[in-house]
């Protein structure tokens, strides 16, 4: 059953790196968002009952950035990341749009060439 979704930003810590901590730590694996860099989980019947260890795992990763501050620099990005930086809107623009007509299947056939000509 879907659930609610946990999302957290911060002007203090790097939230993309604290998925990285807790990742490494604590072998949890988070969303990473950005604008704003953000982190989010999806609360699901496999982890809703781990609440507690997931707060105990924040809580220790923004300790571990506190205490040591090269962990609150980020070595990854979300995935979409490269988006931001295509200079061409259009183009992005066009191709969300054809990949979502493929992914929905609304895309036009081809229309057939008469093969008498």
């Amino acid at each position: 059953m879907p659930g609610p979704i946990f999302a957290m930003t911060s002007n203090a810590i790097n939230c993309i790196a604290l998925g990285e901590v807790m990742r490494k730590q604590s072998k949890w694996t988070v969303s990473l968002l950005q604008r704003p860099a953000a982190i989010h989980l999806a609360i699901t019947d496999s982890n809703a009952d781990a609440w507690e260890h997931f707060v105990k795992s924040v809580r220790k990763g923004i300790q571990s950035m506190k205490i040591d501050p090269s962990l609150n620099v980020n070595h990854d990005t979300a995935m979409y990341g490269l988006t931001g930086a295509i200079p061409d809107k259009k183009m992005l623009n066009d191709f969300v749009f054809i990949h979502q007509a493929i992914m929905l299947d609304l895309c036009p056939e081809p229309e057939e060439k008469d093969k008498t000509q």
